[in-house]
């Protein structure tokens, strides 16, 4: 691998243990409102938004374990002399599989609310949850 290559990982390591450091060390902010409050929800509709709204976040909770798990095996990984390229280009692809699973997610949460709603209240989900 180039030294450049090397140097490009390193440093994006680096601001991605940063990043989850301040995050992390950010306190708690206050809970934002329900934007689904104001539109108007069935109490069918209201179930499956809250049935998704868990599945999601148990997903990301998951997913955000083991993106955590793989960045901190690719610093050790990247400071360990012994170790080869193959291995770190092994955990980097994880790390892409894994922000691959977290988009999915997404997604398949979007899809339920796109379900779910109607198209005039997606339309004012859209323009922030206020009619």
């Amino acid at each position: 691998m180039s030294t450049w290559k090397r140097l490009g990982i390193g440093l994006l390591t680096t601001t991605m243990l940063i990043g989850g450091g301040m995050a992390s060390a950010q306190k708690e902010q206050p809970k934002e409102s329900d934007p689904f409050q104001n539109l108007g929800l069935s109490a069918d509709q209201h179930t499956k938004l809250e049935a998704a709204k868990k599945d999601r976040m148990a997903a990301l909770g998951a997913s955000e374990q083991k993106m955590l798990d793989l960045r901190k095996k690719l610093v050790s990984l990247i400071f360990d002399k012994k170790a080869s390229d193959k291995d770190i280009d092994q955990v980097v692809n994880q790390l892409g599989a894994a922000d691959k699973e977290v988009l999915l997610s997404q997604i398949k949460f979007h899809k339920t609310i796109r379900q779910a709603l109607t198209q005039e209240q997606l339309t004012t989900l859209s323009k922030g949850g206020s009619k």
